[in-house]
């Protein structure tokens, strides 16, 4: 394990079969209940999410939307990254309130369509980033963040935008949207468009 702590980050390395005691509990959960920035759709049950989402200024909560692309292309995108062999570390965040959060949506949702619903978090390449400290701490899943001071901070200012965002009110405790819940909604739009 190799550890490097600085004023503004603390960087941990670790191996698939060692993780650290400060994030074990994590390893266990399931891809699908971790929590999702976005959604699929706009409707009833989602629009709180929208009405939240515009107090903090955050214009993507519908999935692929800064692409200005329609639902069916995402999910064809996520199918597409599933089949890849080349397979991209996902960036997990663990926010003050203990809450892990997906900041790599498609990369999610490609490994449970690659391993199914069953797939944990400690099955795929991760890494994770938790700010339940003063400083926030970067835990490196067998060395698949790059060991460069740039990437690292990169990294970490990315992850943040969630927590500041909780911050202002965006996902009050008692609102949750899963990862799960945005699988089962994109099959609900992909199955629906295939029978129209």
């Amino acid at each position: 394990m190799k550890c490097i702590n600085n004023e503004n980050f603390i960087y941990i390395t670790f191996q698939k079969d060692n993780w650290p005691s400060d994030i074990i509990s994590y390893r266990e959960i399931l891809l699908t209940d971790v929590e999702s920035k976005h959604v699929a759709f706009k409707n009833d049950s989602t629009n709180i999410f929208f009405e939240l989402s515009e107090q903090v200024g955050y214009a993507n909560t519908i999935l692929g939307i800064h692409r200005t692309s329609i639902i069916e292309n995402e999910y064809l995108r996520i199918k597409n990254m599933s089949q890849t062999p080349c397979l991209r570390a996902v960036r997990f965040v663990i926010t003050k309130d203990n809450n892990i959060w997906s900041d790599n949506t498609h990369w999610t949702l490609a490994y449970i369509y690659k391993y199914g619903l069953d797939t944990k978090i400690a099955d795929i390449p991760l890494y994770l980033i938790d700010f339940r400290n003063k400083i926030p701490i970067i835990f490196d899943c067998n060395g698949v963040v790059f060991d460069s001071l740039s990437d690292i901070k990169q990294a970490i200012e990315a992850a943040k935008n969630i927590q500041k965002r909780l911050e202002f009110g965006w996902r009050p405790r008692n609102i949750s949207y899963t990862i799960g819940q945005l699988y089962f909604d994109l099959e609900k739009i992909v199955k629906s468009s295939y029978v129209s």
